[in-house]
């Protein structure tokens, strides 16, 4: 019986301690996996969305001088950032010349207006949604920095400066980073489709562009030819028969200094979750013989390019 007992306290205390060894084990896991402020982990990684925050909250949350971190959502690189101003969405600097440079990279080296699809990361570590230009413009605070001026961080409902206007090309961005897109789509007009899927193209956000295109074969292969596309203008869309609109699109290709015009008529179906567009479309699109031809004129900056979701019907 002493041997039983004695047997029975050694197995306790194996347990025991073998308990408290994986308890251990884990806070150490713990504590090398937590990332530096600012930065994110690679559990985060896993789930790369934001939170689909509205302005009216962000703007309480990242006040003016606040910093933060600027995830490229594509890329996943990074850069630090402080809010210097802004009413109807964040105006913001680069801290460094090293952020800049980041910055610049995303943007293959090249500062332009296009929209990028980003995650905020607030010092607190909450991730939310967001849409960024690459266009250094107006004044800026921060000194060495290498950025001449701020840039602009859209989010839920956010508008433009110039017209007050919500911006369609900063809010698709918006849904991308917080993985809303085909729960947004669901609630569009046939006629909004349209406008998303010129603004998605115009926007070199194929993916989105592709989701717009009803085909019961893998549509990628066919939209990777649009990438050929620099910028795009859908305007005039009239409903003229039932799942019917003309539209009157304007494009110029990256290998020309051409600007392409044509009045084409485009069939939308009821698929899926919400409506699409008859994939002949896109051959239409890179049929420069069907087009009339013009010398490219300098467009409008997509600043000020302000797309709104209006119902034509």
């Amino acid at each position: 019986m002493q041997i039983d007992k004695r047997a029975g306290r050694m197995i306790v205390g194996i347990v025991s301690g073998t308990f408290l060894l994986l308890i251990g084990i884990m806070l150490i896991c713990r504590l090398s996996l937590e990332p530096p402020e600012g930065q994110i982990s690679d559990l985060d990684e896993k789930v790369p969305y934001g939170e689909f925050l509205s302005w009216d909250a962000v703007d309480k949350i990242f006040p003016k001088s606040a910093k933060a971190t600027v995830v490229d959502y594509d890329t996943g690189m990074q850069f630090e950032v402080q809010r210097r101003g802004g009413s109807n969405h964040a105006d913001v600097q680069p801290l460094t010349a090293n952020d800049t440079a980041i910055m610049k990279s995303i943007y293959a080296g090249k500062w332009g207006w296009r929209r990028k699809a980003v995650i905020l990361q607030l010092k607190n570590g909450l991730r939310i949604a967001a849409s960024m230009n690459g266009m250094p413009h107006g004044q800026g605070a921060i000194q060495n920095n290498n950025f001449d001026g701020h840039f602009c961080i859209h989010f839920r409902d956010c508008k433009t400066h110039a017209s007050n206007r919500v911006d369609l090309a900063h809010q698709m961005m918006v849904w991308k980073a917080g993985n809303v897109v085909d729960q947004q789509l669901q609630s569009l007009t046939p006629a909004e489709i349209l406008t998303v899927f010129f603004t998605a193209l115009n926007q070199h956000e194929l993916n989105i562009a592709g989701k717009l295109v009803n085909s019961e074969d893998d549509i990628m292969p066919m939209m990777e030819n649009l990438g050929s596309i620099e910028t795009i203008r859908a305007e005039n869309i009239k409903k003229v028969a039932d799942n019917s609109y003309s539209i009157s699109v304007s494009i110029i290709f990256n290998d020309s200094n051409r600007e392409y015009r044509k009045n084409m008529v485009i069939n939308l179906v009821a698929r899926k979750a919400y409506w699409q567009i008859d994939a002949n479309v896109i051959n239409i699109l890179l049929d420069k013989r069907s087009m009339a031809s013009f010398q490219a004129i300098n467009t409008i900056p997509m600043e000020q390019e302000d797309w709104e979701l209006v119902d034509n019907d």
